[in-house]
């Protein structure tokens, strides 16, 4: 069959697809899997995430003169329950730095991934076609999801829709991707690998690290999630965390959060936020 009579079927197949509602459009060309249920392996600043650190305690993060000042000043009392304040440290800049339970799912038609912790309770929408609210902000604030590609998959050449590919609304390039169009007389046909990457925004103030280290309503956050699997079958999640903050921080604060999967979600355990 001749390349170019080959590229019209798979056009047409994604164009049927995109017909039925848009139904699963992101979930159908998702490079890797991360949903189900894991949990969170502590391999960085154990002594800070498993223990809760001592007021002054901003070890490995990149304080300016502004941060310090306001790291130095905290008062857990302002934290507490009573004030509603006591989930500024399971904000989205921090919760998967928070040692617990992931549960990942698709919703909205396959346009959604909704991400719960059971630590505090928390639920992150991360959306490939939605829009930046204009209300006000939230400790999860509003993520922007997009797909890199890996091994020469192309979505513009199965037909995706614009805002499935790379350089869609939503950008793209960054961890995992990568952006070879493969052999023109034999084009990737799915995805080959690849990451998700998450942009957060619309954020409100709270705390990349449980004792008052802050982080200001300027911070976007983002996050490369890969996964990778061990030889002997085990599988990891692997959430990159940049986070940007011109406010607080004198450069970029980058950590990596590592989760194993679990067959089930027998083991979940919601619990509130607590401030201390």
């Amino acid at each position: 069959m001749r390349p170019e009579k080959y590229l019209l079927i798979l056009a047409a197949a994604a164009a049927l697809l995109a017909q039925q509602g848009d139904q699963a459009i992101y979930q159908h060309y998702a490079p890797i899997d991360i949903t189900g249920n894991w949990v969170s392996i502590v391999t960085e600043d154990w002594s800070q995430r498993m223990i809760m650190p001592s007021k002054g305690d901003y070890t490995s993060i990149p304080l300016n003169a502004a941060g310090k000042k306001v790291a130095d000043a905290w008062d857990p009392a302002h934290d507490a329950p009573a004030a509603g304040e006591a989930c500024r440290a399971y904000a989205a800049p921090a919760l998967l730095r928070v040692p617990g339970r992931l549960r990942i799912s698709w919703q909205d038609n396959g346009n959604t991934l909704k991400l719960e912790a059971d630590a505090g309770q928390q639920t992150r929408l991360l959306q490939f076609a939605g829009k930046e609210p204009q209300g006000e902000a939230g400790f999860q604030g509003y993520s922007a999801a997009s797909w890199d590609y890996a091994g020469g998959f192309d979505p513009a050449r199965v037909g995706a829709p614009p805002a499935v590919r790379p350089n869609g609304p939503n950008g793209g390039g960054g961890g995992g991707g990568g952006n070879g169009r493969g052999n023109v007389n034999a084009p990737a046909t799915k995805p080959q690998g690849g990451a998700l990457k998450v942009v957060t925004t619309h954020l409100k103030p709270g705390y990349i690290r449980k004792n008052g280290v802050p982080y200001s309503k300027d911070t976007v956050l983002t996050e490369y999630f890969n996964v990778h699997k061990d030889t002997d079958g085990t599988e990891w999640l692997i959430v990159t965390n940049i986070v940007h903050d011109p406010a607080y921080l004198a450069v970029d604060y980058i950590t990596s959060s590592n989760f194993r999967r679990e067959s089930d979600g027998s083991k979940w355990r919601p619990k509130t936020c607590t401030a201390q």
